[in-house]
């Protein structure tokens, strides 16, 4: 499984975290499509996974940063997504 995490107003949360029940729902929803996407990728060359960070100052303005261990993969990885 990827490595997806969150990140609101500066906050490191999990969906659990939150308190209403759509917005749960939603974070979950995010992580299980990303996994879904990029969960059968590894870097060719050093044999990792991604890590992925979803970040905003709220869930109405969510972005997402792809990390890896080299450029090429990082770049394959956000084609997928």
């Amino acid at each position: 499984m990827v490595d997806v995490s969150f990140e609101i107003n500066g906050e490191n949360m999990q969906p659990d975290d939150m308190t209403d029940v759509l917005d749960i729902l939603f974070l979950k929803h995010i992580r299980g499509k990303i996994n879904a996407s990029v969960a059968s990728i590894c870097c060719n060359k050093h044999g990792k996974q991604p890590s992925i960070l979803i970040k905003g100052q709220s869930l109405d303005d969510l972005s997402y940063v792809v990390s890896g261990c080299c450029e090429e993969f990082i770049n394959k990885v956000k084609k997928k997504i």
